[in-house]
């Protein structure tokens, strides 16, 4: 009986010693050399139990088994396991990933060590877009890689101009986008706090392999997935004012009644209604505005071993500086995958986003600003006597001064576009053998784009409009990506490393344009095209297959090859030109680590590497290797005679632009990669590129350009970035980078037939060029000698007197015209460059970053409305101290009412448009965790204010607005490209200052 009692106890004593082990408790530290790793993982192995460490590094686990692993990890260490052999008590110790080199870079169809990159790639990480809160994620590109130009424009919603490595091509320089391993039209809609890296591909080794669309270079975006791990739930989410941060000096009433009475006379209104002439009207404090922006971001993400996640929602809200304009987008992404036992894996991402934008209105070949610039001061905002109730201009009061109300053009009118975009992917992998691997990927974008236009008619004297108008534009695009690559992976004899990929895809993707316009002389209210309009509807289909194949190989970590190879067949072209192949090869040399260099204490990294290879653009218009019919041209002198037209001349022997391309580049890492230095020059080859030349009205084809193989063009430049990061432990720490990059371009080549190239009109005149030797679209004109003063010979410009511009006989043929037009600037960039300078003292933290371009040209417009006097507008101040026989020190040319030689295209117009901007300045604190503790019971694991200003204060000798200029969004007649408005300032909408406060949480 006793020995069955016990027996009994004896079993009861193990179950429960058992259970006790099986249910422990489980705390510790996770730590580096430096100290505690706030936001370090830990999670019980081949279980979804972990936990996340707290600001001190502390962590906390329950229901551990007494003889699990626990599994340690962060981002840029090394994975960590660790029995817990029973224990209560578990530290861990983390080491940084030096295999790694410090991070992993993506490049096409997959992703390698920053260690064994080979070619010209610059990454920018989320810590770095999240220093500087942005709108779109091609903003969060400026000034943070070296060679890669943003040109911003300020109004909202509005995509920014980029450029890898400067202008190589005529028609479209825009680079290629991938997201997630899918090419998509445009990253604008694209939340950039959902962005984990952006990867920069510059040079062939690295683009080629997206071949015939990745001569303009190549951003790869990868965004945030999901980790094994407790569920993180993030906020982030700011406030924010903005305004423009200059404004221009123009007449006001009193001013403008000194300059009428001296130059056209005063206006018939001051004697008729003079009592209107004591109004004085800021109109540029009629059309700008406080603005303010809300963005908030939530996000949840975790997972085990065997599945991840990652949602996030987005909702931003800016207001423009100017008024009845702003942007909003809304936002929502899905990332998940999903092990199947230890061979399949499968996954998926989702993007959708729908925004909307409200836009700047212009009319009459003018911009908003402009109007606003020529509005006479004394005229009144509003006018409840007039049809629409704004104020304006009369015919016979005001002298034919016809600048529209900038006030009634802006807001009376509705111009709205609204777009939604769904992007996304599925995928599947299976691991045949170990380094083996198949993967399946299906990639789609569904954009919508709609443009719907209400101006409802009025009449506020001079200017007038009888009928509303409405204007109703849709259009939609489709993309489908199938993807099939084959990856393996091997080493043997310890040195032999190589990695194989053979990918088959097709891209294809539809367009479809409808457009539809008519007028309402009826009513206002009614917003929609009713009963009979005018409607145009196109579709447009391109298709692109692709076969890809590429080896990655290197002996013991330190002489690397790389070599690929891509074969791609476009709908583009005609018969005989659809395929073309695209190579590309690569070599390095880590000579850190060669036997004289390993146990260096200086030198940590030390790798030279150099580049060849081919890439292609097929970027001309769709079938343009044949002619369409069109059946609503109008005939020159027949306005009323409508009838079928060829649409643009075809062009069966159009073929690719092929770049070639050449990289010799050098890493540097000191002091345990504490001081970190790279160092690239580039040489860019591109021959056949696509010449969009402008077709003459008279030869009756309905399309502006025809598109052909007519030039070809060089860009070469240096690139340099250095680093350093001070972490020495302790309460303080800090890092600066700062990255340089040049750039050249020239017209190497133009085809005989064409003796140059000529676009952007303003005022009736081309502004910009292209001849051979010269660099592209540089701007042409008139080079100016100062005023002529009493006595100065002037028989070389015979209208010309006392006063007026003396221009530069370049031919000395003693008459000033056509042939004495020169280069007089360029609006590219020699330097661009940027600088960031992060620092950390306990709890705070403070960011400054800074960019700026030099070398570059503006051709400054409004310096024509502010100081042509051509008609008697509002002008500039600088208008009183024109040239006068008793003042004759100046730079303003004298009034002159009987010819225009004063404002031909000159130099007069040209302008430094080197700038220095402080863009971002932030201070920020963190709570300890100590307080945190504290709060709600411990569920916060991050809680951090800060407070931040944008576009603070700008260093330029520049006079206008911004000299931040990608071209007019509006008015940009008879030009090829968006490049080919770079630098033309037509009155830009400025880039904002702005004042930020924000908070970010986590839990």
């Amino acid at each position: 009986m006793k020995k069955k009692l016990f027996k009994k106890l004896l079993f009861l004593a193990v179950f429960v010693l058992s259970f006790s082990m099986y249910s422990q408790n489980i705390t510790g530290t996770i730590s580096d050399s430096s100290g505690p790793l706030p936001g370090a993982n830990v999670i019980v192995k081949g279980t979804s139990n972990g936990a996340g460490a707290d600001f001190d590094g502390k962590y906390s686990l329950s229901n551990v088994d007494a003889n699990a692993i626990l599994v340690f990890s962060y981002v840029g260490y090394e994975t960590l396991e660790i029995a817990v052999d029973g224990k209560s008590v578990v530290n861990a110790v983390l080491v940084e990933d030096t295999s790694a080199l410090n991070e992993v870079v993506v490049v096409g169809y997959g992703k390698t060590s920053r260690r064994l990159v080979t070619g010209a790639i610059s990454s920018v990480k989320s810590e770095d877009i999240n220093r500087t809160p942005v709108t779109s994620a091609d903003q969060a590109l400026q000034g943070q890689a070296p060679g890669v130009t943003v040109i911003n424009g300020g109004s909202p919603g509005t995509s920014p101009q980029v450029q890898i490595r400067g202008l190589g091509t005529f028609g479209n320089s825009q680079p290629l986008y991938v997201i997630d391993g899918i090419v998509s039209g445009g990253i604008n809609e694209i939340n950039p706090n959902d962005i984990e890296t952006m990867d920069v591909l510059k040079d062939a080794s690295t683009a080629a392999i997206y071949g015939s669309r990745a001569s303009n270079g190549v951003v790869i975006i990868t965004t945030k997935k999901g980790r094994s791990g407790k569920t993180k739930v993030t906020l982030d989410s700011y406030l924010s004012s903005q305004s423009v941060p200059k404004t221009l000096d123009l007449l006001d009433t009193n001013q403008f009644r000194q300059f009428a009475s001296e130059t056209y006379g005063l206006p018939n209104r001051y004697t008729t209604d003079e009592a209107s002439t004591r109004l004085n009207t800021d109109w540029q404090d009629e059309v700008f505005q406080t603005a303010f922006v809300h963005n908030t971001n939530l996000g949840v993400s975790g997972g085990n071993d065997t599945a991840v996640f990652n949602i996030s929602a987005g909702y931003i809200d800016q207001e423009g500086i100017i008024i009845n304009t702003g942007f909003n987008r809304s936002s929502l992404r899905a990332n998940s995958e999903f092990k199947i036992g230890n061979k399949f894996k499968i996954g998926e991402t989702l993007a959708i986003a729908d925004s909307e934008m409200k836009n700047e209105e212009e009319n009459g070949d003018r911009t908003l600003i402009e109007h606003m610039i020529k509005s006479l001061p004394y005229t009144p905002v509003f006018n409840p006597n007039n049809p629409g109730g704004f104020g304006g201009t009369d015919t016979t009061l005001d002298n034919g001064s016809d600048a529209e109300n900038p006030v009634r053009l802006q807001t009376i009118s509705s111009n709205v576009t609204d777009i939604t975009k769904i992007l996304g992917s599925l995928y599947a992998s299976y691991e045949f053998i170990d380094g083996l691997e198949y993967k399946f990927q299906y990639g789609f974008e569904r954009t919508s784009v709609s443009n719907n236009i209400h101006r409802p008619s009025f009449d506020e004297g001079i200017n007038e409009r009888t009928a509303a108008q409405l204007i109703q534009n849709a259009n939609t695009f489709n993309s489908n990506t199938y993807t099939n690559s084959l990856t393996y992976s091997t080493a043997f004899n310890e040195v032999h490393n190589l990695d194989l990929l053979v990918v088959a895809e097709k891209f294809e993707t539809t367009a479809r344009n409808n457009q539809s316009q008519a007028s309402n002389p009826i009513t206002n209210t009614v917003p929609v095209i009713q009963g009979n309009g005018q409607i145009t509807n196109q579709l447009f289909e391109y298709a692109l297959i692709s076969y890809i194949g590429r080896v990655n190989y290197n002996f013991d970590n330190k002489y690397l090859l790389s070599a690929s190879v891509r074969r791609d067949g476009t709908s583009r072209f005609g018969k005989g030109n659809k395929w073309a192949n695209f190579p590309a090869v690569s070599l390095g040399w880590v000579l850190s680590e060669e036997e004289f260099l390993k146990d260096s204490n200086t030198i940590s990294n030390l790798k030279l590497r150099g580049s060849w290879g081919v890439t292609g653009n097929d970027g001309s218009v769709d079938y343009v290797f044949e002619s369409g019919l069109i059946n609503t041209y109008n005939y020159v002198g027949l306005s009323r005679n409508v009838g079928v037209s060829n649409f643009g001349s075809p062009n069966p022997d159009l073929k690719w632009e092929e770049a070639t391309m050449t990289n010799i580049g050098l890493d540097l890492g000191l002091f345990s990669n504490a001081l970190t230095l790279s160092l690239e020059y580039y040489n860019n080859d591109i021959e056949d590129v696509i010449v969009p030349i402008p077709n003459v009205t008279s030869d009756g084809l309905g399309a502006l350009f025809t598109q052909r193989n007519g030039a070809s063009t060089n860009t070469k430049g240096l690139e340099f970035n250095i680093g350093y990061n001070h972490n020495k432990g302790g309460d303080f720490s800090w890092s600066a980078n700062l990255n340089l990059g040049t750039s050249k371009n020239k017209a190497v080549q133009l085809s005989d037939d064409l003796l140059f190239i000529e676009s952007s009109a303003f005022e009736g005149e081309n502004l910009s060029r292209i001849t051979k030797g010269e660099s592209l679209f540089y701007f042409y004109g008139l080079q100016t000698d100062g005023l002529f003063q009493e006595g100065d010979d002037t028989s070389a410009q015979p209208n010309a007197a006392a006063g007026d511009i003396r221009f530069v006989d370049q031919n000395g043929d003693g008459t000033i015209d056509g042939d004495d037009n020169v280069k007089i600037g360029n609006p590219f960039p020699e330097l661009t460059y940027g600088l960031n300078l992060t620092a950390n003292y306990k709890n705070f933290d403070a960011t400054l970053f800074f960019s700026g371009v030099s070398g570059n040209d503006i051709y400054n417009t409004t310096i024509y409305d502010l100081e042509g006097m051509t008609r008697l507008f509002n002008a500039g101040t600088a208008v009183l101290h024109r040239w006068t026989p008793t003042n004759t020190n100046t730079t303003v040319p004298r009034f002159v009412s009987s010819h225009s030689d004063n404002v031909n295209r000159s130099d007069r117009f040209i302008e430094d448009g080197s700038y220095a901007k402080l863009r971002n300045l932030t201070i920020g604190y963190s709570l300890p965790g100590s307080v945190l503790s504290t709060m709600a019971n411990g569920a916060f694991s991050k809680f951090r204010v800060y407070a931040t200003g944008q576009n603070l204060f700008t260093i330029t000798n520049y006079s206008g607005y911004d000299p931040e200029i990608g071209g007019s969004s509006t008015v940009t007649p008879r030009q090829q490209s968006a490049a080919a408005g770079v630098g033309i300032d037509r009155g830009v909408y400025p880039q904002p200052r702005s004042f930020i406060f924000g908070v970010q949480l986590a839990f």
